[in-house]
């Protein structure tokens, strides 16, 4: 399937203003950064802050582009009144074509994980990376379309900053299944406080047809009008042993989270059946991350033994609790993003590995008027896990020392990656910061600093 002249009339209507004068060949794909073109792909050359997308478009032909999508006009351009708009024109009609399920997840934390758990139970088409919004997700919808395989389910992250980004998310990608991981202290900035995040949430499941889920925690925060239908899950770690604990599983669905050796497993109750599921990573968050997948996964009909098959053999992303290892010395890479609930869970996950225990903590950032006491509640927290060394890292990170023990602070990741040879070389490494903070030149630089060349 290829969007061809009268297809793109057809989908753009009135936004189309003027075809280029030499002919279009059909494209199989949209990208809006020139570096992510791929050749057959139409660049959707969108207006910036500092500049304009057609600055890049020599760029995208250049990388195979068939043509360009701007506001503008270009040799080998369509010109539209609004490239925006445009794309995600594109994006719902290839949304439209789509017979199977669309499955939308959204949290504070867990969301992009759990996406990869799901698709792989589901053997589903899914959303790559960290493509979780609207332009990023009318590509992503677009290329689901041109592959021609409508039917198989479609597994999208949804991510929100502010309020009313959830609204535009779900107009677009129209979910069937909504799936919510966690409500947390997350882009604070925008969504104002913990009930504006629980708000922005659960337009996600107020927007699924079909079916709705979330981790119980999630649910205990969720206003009450999103709460109808709502299916919930939940790990513990505790076995599950009395009549209590049964008749609260017929509501939720239980799992237990173990570690056997090296192994983390999770041990789920699906109605008469136990399920044993051998994670992909450590921790008790990828627990229950795991148990909403395999949970959604039986519900749209995959045997629950297959589901947990698929699980265990999932690709996740990198910067996400990722372990590398090189003889004494274990870094755990958790530079991908912050928020507190999240360094509650890499905690957890470093009080298994040997000692001694070095954190590199970037600051959290979008926490709003609440970072201070947030950063202060992180450095309890470092001190309630008996972390042997803390480095912090930007200018939110420093009051992680009215609370911990900090022996050193770097204004940004440079001054940091640039201290590197001076972390241990024996036991255990965890870094971890917002995305914002860069963090990953440092885990860059540790790797480099002990892996021969590829």
């Amino acid at each position: 399937m290829t969007l061809d002249p009268a297809t793109l009339a057809l989908i753009l209507g009135d936004h189309l203003i003027a075809w280029p004068d030499a002919p279009l060949e059909p494209a199989r794909g949209v990208r809006f950064h020139s570096a992510d073109v791929r050749p057959g792909d139409a660049f959707v050359a969108l207006p910036g802050a500092a500049t304009h997308g057609l600055r890049y478009a020599d760029d995208a032909l250049a990388r195979g582009a068939a043509f360009v999508i701007a506001d503008r006009p270009h040799p080998r351009g369509v010109v539209v009144d609004d490239a925006g708009e445009a794309l995600l024109a594109l994006g719902r009609a290839a949304r439209a074509a789509r017979s199977g399920y669309v499955i939308g997840i959204t949290g504070s934390a867990g969301k992009t994980t759990t996406k990869n758990l799901l698709a792989a139970a589901l053997d589903a088409a899914a959303s790559p990376g960290n493509r979780n919004t609207p332009f990023a997700l009318a590509t992503v919808l677009v290329d689901a379309w041109a592959s021609g395989d409508t039917g198989r389910p479609l597994v999208l992250e949804l991510g929100v900053d502010r309020r009313g980004d959830m609204a535009t998310l779900t107009a677009l990608v129209r979910p069937t299944h909504g799936l919510l991981t966690a409500i947390a202290p997350a882009h604070l900035a925008g969504l104002g406080d913990l009930a504006g995040v629980a708000e922005e949430k659960a337009d996600l499941l107020r927007a699924a047809t079909t079916g709705r889920y979330a981790a119980e925690a999630a649910f205990q925060k969720l206003p009450d009008d999103a709460r109808a239908g709502v299916r919930r899950y939940r790990v513990d770690d505790a076995p599950a042993s009395s009549d209590g604990d049964a008749a609260t599983a017929r509501d939720v669905a239980v799992g237990r989270h173990r570690v056997v050796g090296e192994r983390d497993l999770l041990l789920a109750r699906l109605g008469d059946h136990d399920v044993r599921v051998a994670l992909p990573g450590p921790g008790r968050a990828l627990a229950e991350n795991a148990m909403g997948a395999l949970l959604l996964a039986t519900e749209l009909g995959v045997d629950a033994r297959t589901a947990a098959q698929r699980i265990a053999g999932a690709r996740l992303e990198g910067g996400r609790l990722t372990h590398h290892r090189w003889g004494d010395l274990l870094l755990i890479d958790d530079s991908y993003n912050a928020n507190p609930d999240a360094l509650r869970a890499a905690l957890e996950v470093l009080a298994r590995g040997p000692r001694p225990h070095t954190v590199v903590l970037g600051s959290m950032l979008e926490l709003g008027p609440a970072s201070a006491d947030h950063h202060r509640a992180a450095g309890a927290a470092l001190r309630a896990a008996g972390a042997d060394l803390v480095w912090t890292v930007g200018h939110d990170a420093r009051r992680v020392a009215d609370e911990a023990d900090v022996a050193r602070h770097f204004d940004d990741a440079d001054a940091a990656v640039a201290a590197a040879a001076e972390l241990p070389a024996a036991g255990t490494v965890l870094v971890k910061g917002s995305r914002g903070i860069g963090l990953e030149a440092l885990v860059r630089a540790l790797r480099a600093a002990r892996e021969e060349p590829a």
